[in-house]
């Protein structure tokens, strides 16, 4: 059988401070080399990913934005992307503004590149997540009004759980759409509500990266709730041991935290039952 390992990034590959260690950027580079299968399963776009991912060198499609895209980090190009139909992104705009929370609505106008348009900030925890993206997309500005057309691939919003949960219900109703919410791996105090296709997501995603590239097993790693699915459906689901209490919950196996390097070992570990040693 031929396995596919699927890690997710903040929280998981990545130490608490965000960033990826020389440790497991040299180790994963070594088994990438000698044939190891393994890619990315997260809620971030190429352009959010591609600075931390630097010297990370991977040869298999990354699953990016929670499975909107099939992404090679190496030149940006989506080998699949999977958009929302027009009438199912206006309408959810339209509930996030009934609930006072203005989203930020992603679109891919040419099949490449991510536009990203919103109206107000509503705080300060807001303002910083703009500010660090606006230098990164092709475009992040802000707009008078959205104007919804048939390239929309992502809307979401960030705000506390009291605000963010009763939306989530909301456009959890809204046919042809998919959504998770989960507090942000850095600031518990603040969850992410992330809407897409329902074609879409990691689980979606890394299945379709299976069957392209012939893999017929797959081991997701993780540790939020947006990694459940993908978690309780892959053949083995993988958490890291600070993982939300759901995720080590719905796992098959706990491995070591993300600030010890816990998917890097636990890889070399695979790696070694395989027959492939460094």
């Amino acid at each position: 059988m031929a396995t596919l390992y699927a890690s997710d990034l903040d929280g998981t590959l990545l130490g608490p401070d965000g960033k990826l260690s020389p440790f497991s950027r040299d180790t994963i580079n070594r088994l990438v080399e000698k044939g190891f299968p393994f890619t990315l399963a997260t809620a971030r776009s190429v352009a959010s990913a591609r600075p931390i991912l630097a010297g990370l060198r991977l040869r298999l499609p990354c699953v990016m934005m929670n499975g909107v895209f099939l992404t090679d980090i190496a030149t940006e190009r989506h080998a699949a992307v999977a958009y929302i139909p027009a009438e199912t992104a206006r309408r959810t705009v339209d509930t996030f503004l009934a609930h006072g929370r203005p989203p930020f609505v992603y679109t891919c106008p040419a099949g490449a590149g991510i536009d990203v348009v919103y109206t107000r900030l509503l705080h300060a925890y807001e303002e910083n997540f703009a500010a660090e993206r606006k230098s990164r997309y092709h475009s992040f500005r802000q707009a008078p009004d959205y104007v919804i057309g048939d390239r929309t691939v992502y809307i979401n919003g960030i705000d506390r759980p009291e605000v963010i949960l009763p939306l989530y219900e909301a456009v959890g109703k809204i046919p042809g759409l998919a959504a998770v919410c989960y507090p942000d791996s850095y600031d518990s105090r603040y969850y992410y509500l992330e809407t897409f296709s329902h074609t879409a997501g990691k689980w979606q995603g890394i299945r379709r990266l299976a069957a392209m590239e012939g893999f017929d097993t797959i081991v997701a790693i993780g540790d939020n709730l947006n990694d459940l699915e993908m978690l309780t459906k892959a053949h083995r689901g993988v958490a890291v041991a600070n993982a939300q209490p759901e995720a080590l919950r719905a796992a098959d196996q706990v491995i070591g935290p993300n600030g010890g390097d816990g998917v890097a070992r636990f890889l070399l570990e695979e790696a070694a039952k395989q027959g492939i040693n460094l």
